[in-house]
């Protein structure tokens, strides 16, 4: 599964697998989760930080 999400900075990770920056301060991440294990509270932090930054908007 590939999980995307966008944050206002870069997050470096070994676990991004891409990110790019469509706009100014406006990154798009895109990380594979191959197992479920994958999906724990780091992951989880970086969704909520994402779900965070567009509820701003």
């Amino acid at each position: 599964m590939l999980v995307s999400f966008g944050l206002a900075h870069r997050l470096d990770s070994p676990r991004v697998a891409m990110a790019s920056e469509p706009y100014p301060c406006r990154w798009t991440h895109h990380v594979l989760v191959e197992q479920k294990e994958q999906i724990n509270a780091e992951l989880l932090s970086w969704i909520d930080e994402a779900y965070r930054l567009s509820a701003e908007k």
